[in-house]
């Protein structure tokens, strides 16, 4: 069995710090667009293998229903790869219809999908760039895709299709001021990007 990376203290502790700065621009983004506050949680990162990816959202999230947007990102210079999922709760689209005054007739499908796109588009393009930026990074990306509405967690991945054993998992909260909205951006970075991240985060403390 191939050993398993890990990270160390000072590692952990300058990506978190990194991630911070990252989802601090993707959170101001995202509170121009709804022109409301965005709060934000502390960033989480663990090295989970393949079989604890799905426990690990279920505990992160909750058993629950929800609506999840995926989108791939990859840098071909450095060999960074990953998945940035965007995971909703089942009464977020509700309150962004109400944020962004939809009329009822507007409330559909359709519109649901395209919003949840949106947001996508605006928390994972502010939030990777800006991880990218400070590691020196160039990220090319995938359209964002819809995984599913009204989904179990536990119905997010299927783990007999993982091709990887272990990933690098960034989890981040945000939540609307006094709505009930609330979403999760999950980066996944599986296999060599691992050791990529690992090397680039000491050179960036070498160089403080």
């Amino acid at each position: 069995m191939t050993e398993l990376a890990q990270l160390s203290e000072d590692q952990r502790d300058c990506l978190q710090e990194l991630v911070n700065v990252a989802m601090g621009q993707a959170g101001d983004s995202l509170a121009r667009f709804l022109e409301v506050f965005v709060h934000l949680s502390v960033p989480r990162i663990k090295l989970v293998a393949s079989d604890e990816v799905l426990p690990e959202m279920i505990q992160l999230i909750g058993n629950i229903d929800v609506s999840a947007v995926r989108q791939g990102f990859y840098s071909t210079s450095q060999q960074v790869r990953g998945e940035a999922i965007v995971v909703f709760s089942k009464t977020s689209f509700d309150e962004l219809a109400e944020i962004m005054a939809y009329e009822p007739d507007e409330v559909n499908e359709q519109s649901e999908q395209e919003l949840l796109l949106d947001i996508t588009n605006i928390l994972n393009g502010a939030c990777l760039s800006g991880l990218a930026e400070q590691l020196g990074y160039e990220l090319n990306y995938s359209p964002p895709s819809l995984i599913g509405t009204e989904l179990n967690v536990g119905r997010l991945f299927d783990k007999e299709q993982l091709s990887w054993s272990q990933a690098l998992l960034i989890e981040i909260n945000y939540r609307l001021d006094n709505e009930s909205f609330k979403c999760n951006l999950l980066m996944l970075m599986p296999g060599e990007s691992i050791e990529v991240i690992k090397q680039s985060v000491d050179e960036f403390l070498e160089d403080l």
